[in-house]
């Protein structure tokens, strides 16, 4: 009986009641298991007022639009930002600062809006930033690349490439913001001392940050590449067997085709993005470093 009563440890989002003797499962049919059924909770909704609207620059290019919210709780979580999507799904939700939006949680616990309650008399949105990013930009920093540089510091920290730990994006915009990084490896050149006094970085965090940056130096070749955005997935990446710069370089259309899960389009992408002048330059300034892979 207690395992009846007590709490669960875990969240749940619905009841599935079955009965005790199920049909094999060969006698399974679609629309006809009359022998179980589940009931799904009503997601918990709260209408929160749009404080906001900010658009966001991913790695690849893409331009999404995040509502900032008032503060408001649903179930157990403080929900203060809701993903709106795409530039034209906002435009298609016509959301502006001060309208009223219903908000609940999807899978996961994720913000989600269901519909805009009310819109305000006088409304106001941005003006979302031109279309001219995509997979290629923004390996240099600059004004207008501002948003995908730190989307790409963020990336090359993550642990699908280096596994910085400790640092995300407020870490990257303070380093970025106080060192005015030139290009997306920049970091690698930073002291302690210039990690210590950067302000937005806990002091005892500086020397375990700059011995991480510094241990980055031995990684392999190819969290390299994949740093600098090669088009490729790692199991990709890993089949090629390419292990230098240089080689890299020589390697056509054909020899990327051939690799795992990489048709036509992907390995054309891949030849553009070895001769992009960016990635050229990135590699030159790796090699100058003497970093595993690119030496001459």
């Amino acid at each position: 009986m207690r395992g009846w009563k007590a709490k669960l440890p875990f969240v749940t989002d619905g009841v599935v009641v079955r009965a005790a003797k199920e049909p094999e499962s060969r006698h399974w049919l679609p629309g006809q298991a009359e022998w179980l059924v589940a009931w799904k909770y009503q997601p918990v909704a709260q209408v929160v007022e749009v404080k906001a609207i900010q658009f966001a620059v991913g790695k690849s290019g893409k331009i999404s639009v995040v509502a900032s919210l008032a503060p408001v709780m649903l179930d157990d979580k403080k929900v203060q930002r809701v993903n709106i999507g795409s530039v034209r799904r906002w435009q298609e939700w016509d959301i502006a600062p001060g309208d009223q939006i219903l908000v609940s949680l999807a899978g996961q616990g994720i913000p989600r809006i269901d519909d805009v309650v009310w819109r305000g008399a006088e409304r106001t949105k941005p003006t979302p930033p031109e279309n001219r990013f995509n997979s290629l930009t923004c390996y240099f920093a600059s004004d207008v690349c501002q948003e995908q540089f730190i989307s790409r510091l963020v990336w090359l920290g993550s642990k699908q490439v280096f596994g910085l730990d400790g640092i995300g994006e407020a870490g990257w915009r303070a380093l970025h913001q106080t060192h005015r990084f030139e290009h997306i490896f920049s970091w690698f050149l930073l002291t302690p001392e210039q990690l210590q006094n950067t302000p937005g970085i806990a002091k005892s965090k500086s020397a375990q940050l700059w011995h991480q940056f510094n241990l980055a130096r031995k990684q392999p070749f190819t969290r390299w590449v994949m740093a600098m955005g090669i088009p490729l997935t790692r199991a990709a990446l890993n089949a090629s067997d390419e292990r230098s710069w240089s080689q890299l370089l020589l390697s056509t259309e054909q020899f990327w085709q051939q690799l795992p899960g990489t048709g036509s389009g992907r390995a054309r992408q891949v030849i553009e993005w070895k001769e992009n002048a960016q990635i050229k330059k990135l590699g030159s300034w790796l090699a100058a470093q003497q970093i595993t892979g690119f030496e001459p």
